[in-house]
C-alpha cells in the first residue's frame, strides 16, 4: 500500500502534496478522510519507531525517536482508500491519524481489533494518546 492517501474521487492523482497525516479533529470533516472513515477503511501502519520534532520553551527544535518500551513493533492508526486513474490500475494508499500536537495514534494490542473491525464509535474510542510509560524517547 502506498503511503500518502489519494482519495477515491481524485482518480489516481495525488497532486503535489499527498496527504500523509490526517488530524484527529478532521476525520469526519475533511474531504480526504470523511469517505474512508464512514466506510470503515481503517488499517494499521506497523513501525518499530518514528521521529517527532519538539520545540523547547526557547523555541529551539529537537528531534526525538519514539519506540515502544516493551514491544518490538507497534501499530499506528491509519486510514486507507482506493483510487483509479482513467487509464491505469487501482492505487491503494493510506495516511496516519494524528493527535493534536503532532503525535500519531499508537494502538496497543488490546485496541487494534476495535480500530480494525469495530463500529465507528468503537474505533473513535481508541483514538487517544499512548501512556508515556509505554514509550521510550531518545534524542536523535
Amino acid at each position: 500500500m502506498r503511503w500518502g492517501l489519494i482519495p477515491y474521487a481524485a482518480r489516481g492523482n495525488s497532486g503535489a502534496h499527498p496527504v500523509i497525516h490526517v488530524a484527529l479533529q478532521d476525520l469526519t470533516e475533511s474531504h480526504v478522510s470523511r469517505g474512508p472513515w464512514v466506510n470503515g477503511q481503517r488499517c494499521l501502519q506497523l513501525a518499530t519507531s518514528f521521529q517527532v520534532w519538539k520545540a523547547d520553551r526557547q523555541g529551539r527544535r529537537s528531534c526525538w525517536q519514539v519506540r515502544p518500551a516493551t514491544d518490538a513493533v507497534f501499530g499506528l492508526a491509519a486510514l486507507w482508500d482506493r483510487s483509479q486513474p482513467r487509464e491505469g490500475k487501482m492505487i491503494e494508499s493510506c495516511a496516519l491519524v494524528m493527535l493534536p500536537g503532532g503525535m500519531p495514534v499508537i494502538l496497543g494490542p488490546a485496541d487494534q481489533a476495535a480500530w480494525l473491525t469495530g463500529t465507528a464509535e468503537q474505533a473513535a474510542a481508541v483514538l487517544r494518546p499512548c501512556p508515556a510509560a509505554n514509550l521510550q524517547l531518545t534524542p536523535v
